[in-house]
Formats: structure tokens, sequence, C-alpha cells
């Protein structure tokens, strides 16, 4: 039995469990120097030890049952996560202008979190096919109605940057699952449609983006009248859609686009986190010494912008540091969907790395002024207690995939 062990303990994947075990601990640093300052939360890193230990245990177990189990769970988990957003709507707690979190005695968690993860097993579920032929629409269309229940359920707290996170999973699984690229990116063209209005506020750039991609795909009449059809009504509700999103969302995207606009308001958050990262220079100011945490200059210092404290404290070669940590993940967890022999699995395994690479680059770029603010955590590093151990569950199912990677 120890031999037996031990080999199978060679079938972990070691550089991704030390990377991810090295920004837990960071995480728990950066979160103590972030509370550690007067009229700071103190004392949430001893919670953010314990939820490290909870997450830990979570993913050994995770690791521990056969993946095919997980197949067999993806129904009720994704259900149960659907029930547990409608009753965020209708009795969650709501802080800073949102409802996203549920209190059952002294536990509060997202249920959004756990919705992220229910939806991948049930997307690697739908796509484990041999049938599977992802240009007919009975194949691709139930997967998007799937995914876009959650998706409405979590912008409708609002949160639309975990909202944004499941269009993303969608789309890197049509891809994974075999759609031909070029069907994909017409199938995004409404997404580019959104995206150049906000960026130029005008349609001509997109119109001239989609008649080149038309001109190159060369697709069939019907599908051609599909896009247009599609995009049309975009165009034209676009407008209509901007005047309806709250007026936070408003000040995020205008803020994004020129923070100086507003230095004292909705700018101020963007324009304090460039502060803090560009004076850590190279070695940074030392840990326990950022002056733009410790004068409160920084918002959010323990949640969406420690990505800002690793900057200031740390310098260039911790900010450095961070990102080799998650690239060691990424390409890992990605390497893992290739070498696996079962499709369920690899399908698995390519969802959570893209949920997990969509809130790494978000973060990141956000703390830089390169994306909105959109209260996304950084995975592994930020305070919170339910991503911490949904993060552990998706580590724990990774290294799953490794250690029964030859299984078909």
């Amino acid at each position: 039995m120890p031999i037996r062990w031990r080999l199978r303990m060679t079938s972990l994947d070691v550089p991704l469990a030390l990377a991810a075990i090295a920004l837990v601990v960071l995480g728990l640093l950066v979160v103590y120097s972030a509370t550690s300052v007067p009229g700071a939360h103190h004392g949430l890193w001893t919670k953010q030890l314990m939820w490290a230990f909870v997450a830990l245990g979570a993913a050994w177990l995770a690791a521990a049952i056969p993946y095919r189990a997980y197949d067999a769970l993806a129904y009720p988990l994704y259900l149960i996560s659907l029930l547990l957003l409608v009753l965020v709507l209708v009795m969650g707690t709501s802080a800073m202008g949102a409802k996203r979190w549920l209190d059952f005695g002294p536990l509060r968690f997202q249920p959004s979190e756990i919705a992220k993860l229910g939806t991948v097993l049930m997307l690697a579920r739908r796509f484990d096919n041999p049938k599977l032929d992802l240009r007919k629409i009975q194949y691709w269309l139930p997967a998007l109605l799937l995914t876009l229940i959650p998706f409405a359920l979590v912008a409708k707290q609002p949160d639309l940057g975990t909202a944004l996170s499941f269009p993303v999973l969608l789309v890197t699984l049509y891809y994974w699952a075999g759609m031909p690229l070029g069907n994909l990116l017409l199938g995004l063209s409404p997404v580019f449609n959104v995206a150049l209005f906000f960026i130029t506020g005008s349609l001509w750039w997109f119109a001239g983006l989609l008649a080149a991609l038309l001109g190159i795909i060369r697709p069939r009449v019907a599908t051609l009248i599909v896009v247009l059809l599609l995009n049309g009504v975009v165009s034209y509700a676009l407008p209509h859609l901007w005047h309806h999103l709250a007026d936070y969302q408003r000040r995020r995207i205008e803020t994004f686009l020129n923070p100086s606009n507003d230095p004292y308001g909705a700018g101020y958050q963007i324009i304090q986190s460039k502060i803090a990262i560009g004076s850590g220079g190279v070695l940074g100011k030392g840990y326990l010494k950022g002056s733009q945490k410790a004068l409160a200059f920084l918002p959010m210092r323990h949640t969406d912008f420690i990505y800002s404290v690793v900057g200031e404290e740390l310098g260039l070669i911790g900010a450095l540091t961070v990102v080799i940590l998650y690239a060691v993940v990424i390409v890992r967890g990605f390497r893992l969907a290739v070498v696996a022999r079962n499709s369920f699995a690899s399908l698995m395994a390519a969802g959570i790395v893209s949920a997990l690479f969509f809130h790494i680059m978000v973060n990141m770029l956000m703390t830089v002024g390169w994306a909105p603010v959109t209260g996304l955590p950084l995975p592994l590093l930020s305070y919170g207690g339910t991503a911490l151990l949904v993060n552990g569950v998706q580590l724990g199912l990774l290294e799953n995939v490794a250690l029964r990677r030859q299984e078909i």
C-alpha cells in the first residue's frame, strides 16, 4: 500500500501544486499587510488562514474522488447553484450597492462562485459526446441557453464582472469541443460589436471589421443572414442599452476610458492603484511599508486591489513573481487539458483554467487601468472565503485530471 501511494503521488502535477501554495502563502502575507493599518479590517488574515486550510482539504477531496463522479454530479450541482442564485435575489445580503451574498448563521458565501463550477461541469458533460457537431444548432444552442441563465442571474445582482466569466467559459469550451474557428468568430461578432461601440463610440469600426471577417470566412447564406440580423439588432439596441445601465456601471466604463475625468470620484480607485504600483519601483518600499496602503488612499486593498499592494511593497520583482506563479498555474492547467485522454476530463480542465485566467487577467489589468473596475478578486491572493474555497476545489479537480490523465 505505501508503494502504491508513493506511485500515486508521483502522478500529481507538482509545479501546479507548488505555484498554487506559493500564491496562497503570499496572499496571506499581503492580506495581513493590507489590513494592518489603523481603521482597517484587523484579523482578517486569521480568517483567511482558516479558509486556506479548508480550501486545502477541499482540494484533497476533489482530487481523491474519481472525476467520473463529477460527470454524474454535473446536473445536481448546476441546479443547486441556480437555486442559490435565485435565493440571493430574494433574500441575499446587500453591500456596496449589490446583493451577492447569502447568510446562513455565521456563514456568508457567494453562490456565483459555486455557479461557475457548476456551469463548467454542466458544459463539460454536454460537450462530452462522440456525435457532437457544433456546426449544428441542436448541439450548440442548448449550451448557450444553459450559460445564459446563470449569466443573467449574476448580472441581476448586479455583478457584471463575475457574470462575464460565464460567456468566457462557454467560448473556451465551444472551441475546445471542436467548433470551427470561423463559426466561433462569427458567433462572437455581437461581442466585438458591443466592445467597439463602447471604445470608439461609433458602429462604423465594427461594420468594417464584420465586412472583412465575412469576406475571409465566406459563410453559407443562412449563416450570413443570421449574423447580419443579430448584429443589426445589437447595433440598434446599443444606444438604448447604455441608458438602461446602472449609474455606477456607466461611470465605470467612462472611468476606464478616461480616469482623469473624475479623479476624486469614479476615477479615484484606478488613479490611486496606479500611484501605488508605480511608487514601488523595482524593489518596492518593503513589506508592511506601503504608504498608499498605510494612509488608506488605496481602496479595497485586501480584495480587489491586492495586486496594487504587491506592486507597492514588493516592487516590480514581486509583481513579476506573482505573474510567473499564475503563468505556471495556467500553463500547467491547459497542459492537463491537452494530455487528458478522457474527453470530459479535458473539457473540465479547460473550463476551470479559462475561468481562473479570466479572473486573473481582468483583476491585474484593472489595477493598471487597462480594464474597468469590475470587483473581481484575484484568485488565491485576495481575501474571501468562498472564492478561496472554490479555487481550492478547482485546483483539486485539475490534480484529479493529473492523477488519472491516462484513463479513458
